[in-house]
């Protein structure tokens, strides 16, 4: 993952931002380098990919981007999306993914998440896999949502497979549009008969025909929108290269398209849900629409399904997968069934009883399903390997007309999980809170690690007593399901708390904390509006004094078990009593509920805020602000370069010199500070947990929060 890769050359168009992309180090690869803490896997990966290039594969995610892989990575996956700001985050979601069949590192992305950068739409474009990009935005002519519903559906973008210039777009709002220079401009179709869909999914499949090529283009091309029951119907055609649009004849109207595929006849295979999915359909079919104009249901059930691939060598031979199905897997998890056929959909073979599954390696994935599947990839160069997307991942199979096929989980460098909370203490692991899958335990960041003893799933908070590092607690759970649980022995087993602080009442997740000693165990619910306090482990509890109705960071100073403190909403409180009372310091009103309390020295804390960086000596009484930062949003603290040396304060801001935030660091208590990522390593900023977090162990080493690019890392390389 850390290669050096150039800049591409910019294109001179309106609305087109070129950017020098990768997965490893930076142009100023001597000084920095980047990456992705080692968890493979954790996210929906929405779509996946082979090429006629020999193991040239792609695949995209609902919100971590998009990945390349080539003999050039190892095998691993690489991500396409380090350069995304934070004023762009949205375009972590990838709602579709072309590439062009006659040069496949050409390669598009159809990227934008709803609720995220004003739902701004754009096209990323690459013409080598991936490594760097152009970025053209389209948001003034159709909207799409990576992390919507119907997220797995596809593709809605498409290249023309003889003429690599040509591209269609559909949108989820807006209609159909297209480019005929390579994605450089776009311009609306306005003879596509449908711009939006109830469900708001719109425009969700587009497919070329290739064997329908006139003067250099393709003029068959099917196009689907994500309704049904419908007086237009939800499948078209164009016999003019898009000119023209017409409804398809003998299409099926009472379900919805999830995806379409050609096979070396011409012949088009399309498989139904009743509903977009990923997690609500419930039943479905397979079609295939003949050539000569004729439709034949070749189901091998009434399942949803999610995809079907084709031998290119023999179309006899065929292989799909459900979608939201669950039936026990070789692994005694529950999950999609895969079915083979040798005779064109006349029989089918339910492989589940045969199939094994091996996780790889990557230890935490096992007793996990392979769930959520709307995508499969078969390789034209060994038509026994097939790939299938799942909401953990990707899984491989390379025999798949075996007797006993070999599934095996391969994610390796697809980091999408959404990190909320994490630890960095002296002589320890690394340690994280992790949404849906509790959080890791790395002792080595660049080799996947274990999870958590005690699964909880969605982890919204952690902490460790510093001063007695085996007590540990977490916190997760729902409306329905309080789960806060603790560890006396360093997360090695572990003790659920059952007993709610208010009787009758079920708290869930917020925000924990212990005092230094690990004498007092502090929770901030999120559904609640106290602060409450135990000794005993939540055999009996306590509400806090002076500090109601917010929702609090909370953390000990790691000096002194007496002193607690409390940030959010604009609102620092401070307790000398291990958290039992607070008294609130209306002189400062940080912008950001977290707050960073210096490990070496008691009553140090850093303060983030909207307009510079605060910094207390006196236990958070007064504060004032650091010299150079115009902006913070997260601190953190790291080993410092020389014993004696102060530790490394790492922010995400802006110094008054800059234009846009970054990650700094300064070496001499923010006398001096350096910039140390650049406009290619933004990760699409801090993301939902809004940290940034010095190593306590490796001068020149932090970590930060994402949206979905999991854990990211930059490392100081020492000459």
């Amino acid at each position: 993952m850390k290669e050096k890769i150039g800049k591409a050359a910019a294109f001179l168009v309106s609305a087109v931002m070129c950017i020098s992309v990768f997965g490893g180090c930076s142009k100023n690869e001597s000084e920095w380098s980047y990456g992705q803490v080692a968890i493979s896997g954790g996210g929906f990966v929405s779509g996946v990919y082979s090429t006629p290039e020999q193991d040239v594969y792609y695949a995209r995610t609902d919100v971590g981007g998009a990945y390349y892989r080539t003999p050039e990575t190892n095998n691993m996956w690489t991500s396409m999306n380090y350069w995304v700001s934070a004023d762009d985050r949205g375009l972590l979601g990838i709602d579709g993914l072309a590439f062009d069949p006659q040069d496949p590192n050409r390669v598009f992305l159809l990227a934008g998440t709803e609720y995220f950068s004003n739902g701004k739409t754009a096209v990323i474009i690459s013409e080598d896999y991936g490594k760097t990009v152009s970025v053209v935005d389209v948001t003034d002519k159709i909207k799409v949502h990576g992390n919507g519903m119907g997220r797995g559906n596809g593709e809605r973008i498409a290249v023309d497979p003889n003429n690599g210039d040509i591209i269609f777009a559909g949108g989820r709002t807006g209609g159909m549009i297209k480019s005929s220079d390579g994605g450089k401009t776009w311009e609306s179709v306005s003879s596509f008969p449908v711009t939006s869909t109830q469900n708001g999914n719109g425009i969700n499949s587009i497919l070329f025909d290739p064997a329908s090529a006139k003067d250099g283009k393709t003029m068959k091309i099917y196009a689907a929108v994500s309704s049904k029951d419908t007086p237009e119907g939800n499948l078209f055609i164009s016999e003019d290269g898009g000119e023209s649009w017409k409804r398809f004849e003998n299409a099926v109207n009472d379900l919805m398209v999830q995806r379409m595929k050609l096979d070396s006849e011409g012949d088009l295979y399309v498989t139904y849900v009743d509903q977009e999915g990923p997690w609500n359909c419930s039943s479905g079919a397979i079609y295939r629409y003949n050539t000569d104009g004729t439709a034949e249901n070749i189901s091998p059930t009434s399942n949803p399904f999610g995809d079907i691939v084709i031998d290119p060598n023999d179309n006899n031979k065929l292989t799909a997968v459900t979608s939201n199905t669950y039936e026990a897997q070789p692994n005694g998890s529950y999950g999609d069934k895969f079915f083979t056929s040798t005779d064109g959909g006349k029989t089918w073979t339910n492989i589940m009883s045969n199939m094994t599954m091996s996780t790889n390696g990557i230890n935490w994935i096992e007793g996990y399903a392979i769930h959520w599947c709307s995508s499969l990839a078969i390789d034209p160069f060994n038509t026994g390997k097939i790939m299938v997307n799942s909401g953990n991942g990707v899984f491989s199979c390379d025999n798949i007309w075996a007797d006993a096929p070999e599934f095996y989980f391969d994610a390796r460098g697809i980091e999408e999980v959404v990190p909320l909370d994490i630890i960095s203490l002296k002589d320890y692991p690394l340690v994280s809170a992790i949404g849906d899958y509790d959080g890791f335990v790395h002792e080595d960041i660049f080799t996947p690690a274990e999870r958590h003893k005690d699964q909880i799933g969605t982890t919204t908070s952690i902490t460790i007593a510093p001063q007695n590092t085996n007590y540990w607690a977490k916190v997760g759970g729902d409306a329905s399901n309080m789960l806060l649980t603790y560890s006396t022995d360093g997360g090695n087993t572990w003790t659920r708390i059952t007993n709610s602080p208010e009787a009758g009442k079920t708290f869930y997740g917020g925000r924990v904390a212990f005092n230094a000693d690990g004498m007092i165990l502090l929770w901030r619910p999120e559904n609640g509006t106290m602060l409450y306090w135990t000794e005993d482990f939540g055999k009996t509890w306590n509400a806090s004094e002076g500090i109601v109705g917010m929702d609090a960071y909370i953390i000990g100073d790691p000096s002194n078990a007496n002193y607690v403190y409390g940030c959010g909403k604009s609102a620092f409180f401070i307790s000398e009593d291990g958290g039992k009372t607070f008294t609130r310091n209306s002189s400062i009103a940080p912008s950001f509920s977290r707050i960073c309390v210096d490990p070496t020295k008691e009553g140090r804390i850093f303060f983030a805020n909207g307009a510079g960086l605060l910094l207390s000596e006196d236990h958070g009484y007064t504060a004032d602000y650091v010299q150079g930062i115009k902006s913070c949003e997260a601190v953190g603290l790291g080993k410092a370069k020389n014993d004696g040396d102060p530790l490394v304060i790492y922010i995400w801001g802006m110094t008054q010199e800059a234009e846009k935030p970054g990650a700094y660091m300064s070496e001499d208590n923010g006398k001096t500070w350096e910039r140390i990522n650049d406009d290619e390593h933004n990760f699409g900023g801090t993301g939902n947990g809004e940290f940034i977090c010095g190593d306590m162990n490796v001068y020149g080493r932090c970590y930060m929060s994402t949206v979905g690019l999991g854990i990211v890392y930059f490392d100081k390389n020492e000459k």
